[in-house]
């Protein structure tokens, strides 16, 4: 017979599923009615917890969708980079930058839900600055950290700023081609545009171009 949990551990169990349910509710009132049109007592009715429950776990709208942000660029980043050693990045930098594009640009059908929370937070960024704050220090704290330790591995200069660029050019992309629907009007090869992205980024080794990396950046943009 299977040893029952203690009741301290029953009860924070059931306290993270509450407070999973109400996050849950709030994802889809968010993302249906926008931030400053949804309602608490949607989001309760959702998660089926009363307003008062809400309030325990979240001092006001605004500190549930800090959390909710959290939580969505927290589960994004985590397929990025791998939750598990089966979705880990290959060891080698380069492979491992042309892994993270692939899963980056395949966002429209890996993760359409997180573009559709990207889209509000871009709305909603002029009313309640403190919301994208919230949304870019979270993929500052680690996102961007990640990025910069591949480049680190890499024989090549300004690793920060390499890891800047590299992470721009593939928010641009998708920017312009999911959200902005610029793929209907001017569609980009992904699989041309990762590999063209990964050589310039790290084909020149102390600010010199090498001549092997350079002739590879030809060939892949005479492709693209």
């Amino acid at each position: 017979m299977v040893p029952s949990p203690p009741a301290s551990s029953a009860r924070r169990q059931r306290s993270l599923r509450k407070r999973d349910a109400i996050l849950e509710g709030a994802r889809g009132e968010f993302l249906r009615h926008g931030y400053a049109a949804a309602s608490m007592d949607r989001i309760a009715a959702a998660a089926a917890v009363s307003k008062a429950t809400v309030y325990s776990y979240f001092l006001d709208k605004e500190t549930l969708f800090r959390a909710l942000t959290e939580q969505m660029v927290g589960h994004r980043l985590s397929s990025l980079f791998g939750a598990s050693p089966q979705q880990a990045l290959p060891a080698e930098p380069a492979a491992a930058l042309r892994e993270l594009a692939n899963r980056c640009l395949a966002s429209r059908h890996t993760h359409p839900e997180f573009l559709s929370f990207l889209r509000l937070v871009i709305g909603e960024s002029e009313r309640f600055p403190e919301l994208a704050k919230t949304f870019v220090s979270q993929l500052e704290r680690t996102g961007v950290g990640q990025v910069v330790q591949l480049f680190s591995a890499t024989p090549t200069s300004q690793p920060d700023l390499r890891a800047r660029i590299f992470m721009g050019a593939l928010v641009h992309l998708i920017l312009m081609q999911d959200l902005l629907h610029g793929s209907e009007v001017a569609p980009v090869d992904r699989d041309q545009f990762a590999d063209l992205l990964v050589h310039l980024m790290s084909a020149s080794v102390g600010g010199e171009a090498t001549a092997e990396g350079t002739a590879e950046v030809d060939r892949v943009a005479n492709e693209c």
